[in-house]
This record gives C-alpha cells, structure tokens and sequence, in this order.
C-alpha cells in the first residue's frame, strides 16, 4: 500500500521550514525547493513505501515538523463542491441556499473544515472600437474642398472588434461538512444580504465578514492558511493560492489531519 506523509494538525510550518524539508529529501537546490514547499500545502510526499516514509518522517521530527503517514490521498479524492448563493444563521444553525434554491442546514459541529482563498482569474472580453479617418485622410479631404470648393464629408468611423485580457480577483470559501458534502462561495456571485447590518459595499470586505461570522459559528472547524490570515487581519494578496488546484490540496490535507484527530 503505497503511503503518503502530511503536516500535522490545523497550522502549516513556515514555508522557509518546509522547504528545509524538500532541499534535504530531494537533494535540491533552495530556490527549487522553495517553489515546491510553496505549492505543497502540506502534503510532504505522496505514492511512498514504508522505507521513504519513515524516512521522510525522521528528517521532520529532526526539524520539529509534526507529521503523519497516511493511506496515499489520491484514493481518498474529494467530494465535488456545490454551488452556494446564500447563507444566513438562525436558530442555532447556518443555512445554505443553492442552485435551484435547495436548502442545506449545518450545526455548528457539522463544520469540518473552512477553506478560503484569494484567486486571479483571467478571461477574454470582446472591447469594440469607433476609428474616424486618419489625420492624413482628413487633410487630403480638406484639401479637395479647397480646391474644388465641393463639400466632402470627413468619411464614417468604423467599428472595430477586438478581445483584451482581462483579470480580477475573485474570493472563493469551501466549507466542508462532516458527512462528506463540500460547499463553495464565490465572492463574486454570492447574496451577502444574510450579514444584515455588517453588509458594506465592498465583497472582500463581506467575505472577511461572513468568514469571521462563520468561525464564531463553527469555532471546532480547521481553518486554513488564508482565514487564519483573515483572523490576524493580514492582506490576502500575498498568499501563495495560483489557482483552485491550491485551495484544494490544502483542503485535502486539512481533511486528512482532521479526521486522524477522529472529531
């Protein structure tokens, strides 16, 4: 059975610490082994013997990294998130409105894990364009006017089309249940109306509240590194999530140290 080692518990190590780890293990330079402990979220090596693993655990404990070993994660995938449009709190529980307005409710303790992050997403838009003649064109015009003395129109303008790269920031939240369901929030297309007085204008400003709303909620629930960041009012830009493949690793190993804490 191939294995698989993790960080233990909810806060990852410093990324310089991990990547001590990767340079060590791999015999690779730091800069390599800084791009790998950046995207690792974790998750320490995958696909391992017995051997490797004991021996990745032993260069951990040398450098007081918790870990765990583990059934290799890629048989254990994720659930595929749903879609959520609103939530609110009332009575004790938080209810979760999605596609088609199906309601899902969860009590505190249903909450396992609350995963956010900030994620630049590119796209093409179509931009169209009115272009009039050019100064050349206008001044070989006014010279036949001149000359003839006829009216000549200054011509059309013509419209162009053409599709420009774009890209925003978008703030996603994954709140996983116990039982299996995963929940996902667009800051984008997501009805904060449910934080009632603390709804402002800005979304990142509503995400950090409904985020904040919801560990007051689910206080038991792992957090991961960007809500945690939330918490100590740290800027999210900064945070190395590239794309929703980052969110999701770490949510992997999130859920993996959760449950061997067997709540």
């Amino acid at each position: 059975m191939s294995l698989c080692v993790i960080t233990a518990g909810e806060k990852l190590p410093d990324l310089p610490l991990l990547a001590q780890v990767f340079a060590a293990a791999h015999g690779t330079d730091r800069s390599s082994a800084a791009i790998t402990a950046r995207h690792c979220w974790g998750l320490l090596g995958r696909g391992l013997d017995e051997a490797a693993a004991a021996g990745l655990t032993s260069l951990c404990s040398g450098l007081r990294i918790k870990t765990l070993t583990l059934p290799d994660p890629a048989l254990m995938p994720l659930p595929a998130p749903q879609l959520v449009k609103k939530v609110i709190f009332e009575n004790g529980s938080a209810l979760f409105t999605g596609a088609g307005s199906q309601l899902t409710a969860a009590l505190p303790a249903d909450i396992a894990i609350l995963a956010a992050a900030p994620i630049k997403e590119d796209f093409l838009k179509t931009v169209k364009t009115a272009e009039g003649p050019s100064a050349g064109e206008k001044a070989v015009r006014m010279g036949i006017m001149a000359v003839t003395g006829l009216p000549i129109g200054m011509g059309k303008a013509k419209e162009t089309s053409k599709e420009v790269k774009s890209s925003e920031l978008s703030f996603y939240l994954d709140i996983l249940l116990k039982g299996g369901a995963r929940l996902r929030l667009n800051s984008g297309a997501f009805d904060f109306s449910g934080l009632k007085e603390k709804k402002t204008y800005s979304s990142q400003v509503n995400f950090r509240a409904l985020c904040a709303g919801l560990t007051a909620f689910a206080p038991a629930a792992f957090r991961n590194g960007c809500v945690l960041a939330m918490e100590e009012n740290r800027p999210l830009t900064l945070l190395p999530y590239d794309s929703l493949a980052d969110l999701e690793t770490e949510e992997l190993r999130l859920t993996l140290a959760k449950e061997e804490r067997h709540e």
